[in-house]
């Protein structure tokens, strides 16, 4: 049907236009003040309800003439089609259906108050507010309620008829704000308010994003936070989702810092579950949403942290889609990842991470195995190497080294195992790069021999021959001491290795004599000193253990080291020596040296005997000739007035309480 337009004039009866008042609620309210539905108004007027509907300027400003209204507010705080998806209103531009055109929420006590404001018809004073068609505002701020929700006649192609609909209220208000429930201020509705009005912060991580993305990852930030990951939100009510808005909004107008304390949160609250480790069971709601938005650039900032953070921190596989960018490389291992990529059992990768010092691999953390987490880039290099590596008995054959010798060459650093695999009862691991830089080094400059002479021997003949050791000879191979070696023709393993005898058995007899001390040589070294004293002092770091070869031996032997010795005498001087010194039995030499202010360093229970300062005792002595002349009475009164003395503190300290009793 054609509807004809006709010149509209400002109706006799008109509200003024309030502010954030939309022009379909303006139009309910001037078609109801003048007697009419919205729906005849529009009729009368040659308005299209659709046109009103679609918010269209045409049909806005003919609303604005026949209410005297001013057309720019009018237009501002009227959601209007942007695109298929989104609205506009005042400058904003929110969800397509976050803006609500078939119902709308209200707060009784502003209708109240409207009531009590205006004359004329009781169902046309209230007035429809801006924020009551807005999905995001659920209470009131004013009155600290919850809107109520309406349920309009709907006109297809027509907006609802705000007044019309309250004229079946009205008599009820009272009743609705008695039920209707409290609820607390909201910042977020606050900061929408600001948003709509066109105030923004730059302190706030938020206001650099259109509404369309502010406001649903507000809330959906708010239900991961507050929720459990596959929670049911179709059971969700509108006082769930003011209050996950609100979470969300203290979290995310914070910043990234905020936001990555969260997840991390979100990402600890996984270490004690089961099953597949992935961003959407991790993070709940707000991965889905983001999920959903993968193609919107308008999304690219809250989605990029999280994919970022996501990938940071979960062991995400090469090739999946994380928020529509394919992962192309591994950020994370698990204990699971890492033994599957390496090849290695999973207890040795566990066991392996608690060496590199990772606490939650110990035993007692309880954390699984799949949710142990360590950066790739830390060891990404080493689950590489043993993927490749191989096991002590691959390289005996594969150099052809006896057990023993390969021990002794690990055990001396002539080759390095992989990984800190260097443990005992466990499977040591070395690359095949390390494994031949051996055999190179072991037969570097080796002329290749077709019958051996008498004295060309192999490691284990020429130790014999040379009554020394394998480490001794190893240590020969690998420092290039030796002026030949040989190899049988047509082999390149170990066992083809010939030395000289004659060679080897001068330099193990050109070694000097022993320079350092045995426990016991150390014992009888160091005045006063005895067996459990030793052990003590090495055991603080006193002492250092050093190995040096012995003659007699024919091995090597764990000696003290003379330079630790000679730096302990100089520090320190022990009770036993300074009674042999003076000739005096051990208490009057400690009863001299406490007189004098002078208190062992060193005692028993650290050193095994009484240690003093050589410093203070050489300034003690050198002070007074007769320093040591006791006299056993006036040693023990001195002594009896010093522990007096040391007692009265402590006497002084005691509460004294007045006595009490009859007069």
């Amino acid at each position: 049907m054609r509807v004809l337009k006709k010149e509209v004039k400002p109706l006799a009866f008109a509200y003024p236009l309030e502010h954030q008042e939309t022009a379909a609620g303006f139009a309910s309210r001037l078609a109801a003040v003048n007697g009419r539905s919205l729906k005849y108004l529009l009729r009368d007027m040659a308005i299209a309800n659709r046109n009103l509907d679609k918010a269209e300027e045409s049909e806005i400003r003919r609303i604005a003439i026949l209410g005297s209204a001013d057309l720019e507010k009018l237009l501002r705080y009227t959601p209007f089609e942007k695109s298929s998806r989104h609205y506009q209103v005042a400058g904003e531009i929110l969800p397509r259906l976050s803006v609500n055109r078939t119902y709308f929420r209200f707060c009784p006590h502003c209708a109240i108050e409207d009531m009590e404001k205006y004359d004329g018809v009781s169902y046309s004073r209230p007035w429809l507010r801006l924020e009551w068609t807005i999905s995001h505002f659920r209470s009131c701020d004013r009155h600290r309620v919850h809107l109520t929700v309406t349920s309009p006649e709907r006109i297809p192609f027509a907006p609802f008829d705000f007044n019309q609909t309250m004229r079946f209220l009205t008599p009820e208000l009272h009743k609705h704000a008695d039920e209707a429930p409290e609820a607390g201020q909201s910042p977020f509705q606050a900061w929408l308010q600001d948003r709509i009005e066109g105030r923004r912060s730059e302190e706030n991580w938020l206001d650099d994003l259109p509404l369309f993305v502010a406001a649903p990852f507000c809330e959906a930030l708010g239900v991961s936070a507050l929720h459990a990951p596959k929670v049911p939100i179709s059971k969700f009510n509108a006082r769930d989702w003011a209050v996950a808005a609100d979470a969300g909004f203290e979290i995310a107008s914070a910043g990234e810092t905020a936001l990555r304390q969260l997840l991390q949160r979100l990402t600890d609250a996984q270490s004690s579950t089961r099953g597949f480790w992935g961003p959407r069971d991790t993070y709940g709601y707000a991965y889905g949403v983001l999920q959903r938005t993968a193609k919107d650039p308008a999304w690219a900032k809250p989605r990029e942290l999280v994919r970022e953070f996501a990938l940071e921190t979960m062991p995400i596989e090469p090739g999946t889609d994380v928020l529509g960018v394919t992962a192309t490389e591994r950020k994370v291992h698990t204990v699971r990842t890492a033994a599957r990529d390496s090849g290695m059992h999973a207890l040795s990768i566990r066991r392996l991470f608690e060496r590199l010092g990772i606490e939650e691999a110990a035993d007692q953390s309880g954390k699984l195995d799949h949710r142990i987490i360590v950066k790739a880039a830390e060891i990404g290099s080493v689950v590489s190497a043993l993927r490749k590596a191989v096991t002590a008995p691959a390289v005996e054959k594969i150099l052809g080294v006896p057990r023993i010798h390969l021990n002794d060459m690990v055990a001396h650093g002539h080759i390095r195992a992989l990984a800190d695999t260097d443990r005992r009862n466990g499977k040591r691991r070395f690359s095949l790069e390390e494994v031949e830089r051996v055999r190179e080094q072991i037969l570097k400059g080796a002329i290749e021999v077709s019958e051996p002479t008498e004295r060309q021997m192999g490691v284990s003949g020429v130790r014999k021959a040379a009554t020394c050791t394998i480490p001794d000879v190893l240590a020969m191979i690998f420092s290039d001491q030796l002026t030949w070696k040989g190899r049988l023709k047509g082999r390149t393993d170990y066992g083809a290795l010939l030395l000289d005898a004659e060679e080897v058995t001068k330099i193990i007899r050109s070694r000097g004599t022993r320079t350092h001390l045995t426990k016991e040589e150390a014992r009888d070294f160091i005045p006063g000193a005895h067996d459990r004293s030793i052990n003590k002092l090495i055991a603080e770091g006193h002492l250092e253990m050093a190995e040096e070869y012995s003659h007699d031996a024919r091995r090597m032997l764990p000696v003290v080291s003379m330079e630790s010795i000679a730096a302990f005498l100089v520090d320190y001087v022990s009770l036993g020596e300074l009674c042999q010194r003076t000739g005096l039995h051990h208490k009057r030499v400690r009863a001299t040296l406490k007189l004098a202010g002078i208190l062992p360093e060193l005692v028993p229970e650290s050193a095994g005997a009484f240690f003093y300062s050589r410093e203070a005792v050489d300034e003690f002595e050198g002070a007074d000739p007769a320093a040591w002349d006791y006299e056993q009475e006036s040693a023990l009164k001195a002594l009896r007035k010093l522990k007096a003395a040391e007692r009265k503190p402590v006497a002084s300290n005691v509460e004294c309480k007045p006595a009490t009793g009859k007069a």
